[in-house]
């Protein structure tokens, strides 16, 4: 079993015919309330917290090492995750020090995220002089970089990319062999990549219902293609919710949010996108999504609250208390 999965297991617990997920918070990007959030939600008893990077540089957003610096130090049992860096973003031997250094603050509560990220950033990366060249094996190579200087005293790794030798990295992660990699990937090939490769999977929020049960399906079907139990990888999914007595309003206002935070994507549909991917309504109808979405085969849930964050918070940790009754 993957470290992830073994933590996870000790949070969701399964039981014949029922299925007790693990449920986080994603964190926000707000400094005025960014402790206080924290706080809240270690008091609430979610299990962990998840920085999101981002490379669009239209919205504020806290860079999410940072946000995991100081998230180790203002809670003391939550996991903390990322969801996901991008890799070609950030030299893997860099990343693995920075990655290393709050794995070592958490006393060993880090899981890492990691991505190729979409196409459209890659102008951007470019004209700031960032190779965005090869980025399936960019990732690929950069998680084996990063694996073996953390394991390794005098690390070695030799591929395309990266080839090395005799190189020292400090310090060296709590968890051993390292912080468990979860992958964000859509195609099929990349999923495919994930469940070879990664202790487990991210989903993205903005990911259609329908979408994600073909994603699970592809992971369920390489996972058996290649002998290796479900239990040993561990399947977490951000989802966008509001919970209010009335079910209308709770859509509504999840739209408001959502339309004003992806007006300019180029790739995801702001328009209606609340109806196709978040989760909403009372407390009952939230748990109830929540609980047949686990039925698939899911470990943990990161629930992102959209608006009165703190009120919301409380509201989704009745949820998680119902799903798991």
């Amino acid at each position: 079993m993957s470290r992830l999965a073994m933590t996870l297991s000790q949070t969701a617990k399964q039981t014949e015919g029922s299925r007790h997920p693990a449920f986080s918070v994603g964190l926000r990007s707000d400094p005025a309330e960014f402790a206080a959030f924290i706080r809240h939600a270690d008091q609430l008893g979610f299990a962990g917290l998840w920085a999101q990077d981002t490379l669009n540089a239209d919205n504020f957003s806290l860079d999410p090492l940072h946000q995991l610096s100081f998230a180790a130090a203002a809670s003391e049992r939550m996991r903390l995750g990322i969801s996901v860096l991008f890799s070609g973003y950030r030299n893997p031997a860099v990343m693995a020090r920075d990655l290393a250094t709050i794995d070592q603050l958490s006393r060993g509560r880090l899981t890492v995220g990691l991505g190729v990220g979409n196409a459209y950033h890659r102008p951007r990366l470019e004209a700031l002089g960032i190779a965005t060249d090869r980025p399936a094996l960019r990732l690929v190579e950069g998680i084996g970089v990063m694996r073996a200087l953390w394991s390794q005293e005098e690390a070695e790794y030799r591929g395309e990319i990266y080839s090395f030798s005799g190189i020292r990295s400090q310090p060296k992660p709590v968890q051993q062999p390292g912080p468990p990699i979860l992958i964000g990937a859509r195609s099929e090939p990349a999923l495919r990549r994930a469940a070879n490769i990664a202790d487990g999977w991210t989903g993205a929020a903005m990911i259609p219902h329908a979408q994600r049960a073909e994603e699970l399906a592809i992971l369920r079907d390489e996972l058996a293609r290649i002998g290796r139990d479900p239990a040993t990888f561990a399947i977490s999914v951000n989802v966008y919710a509001a919970v209010e007595s009335d079910r209308q309003e709770a859509c509504a206002r999840a739209q408001n949010v959502l339309a004003a935070a992806y007006r300019k994507n180029p790739v995801y549909e702001a328009e209606g996108m609340a109806e196709r991917v978040a989760v909403y309504g009372s407390v009952q109808e939230c748990a109830a999504r929540l609980r047949q979405m686990a039925g698939e085969g899911i470990d943990e849930f990161v629930l992102h609250p959209l608006y009165d964050h703190f009120t919301q918070l409380e509201r989704l940790a009745e949820v998680a208390q119902l799903v798991n009754r």
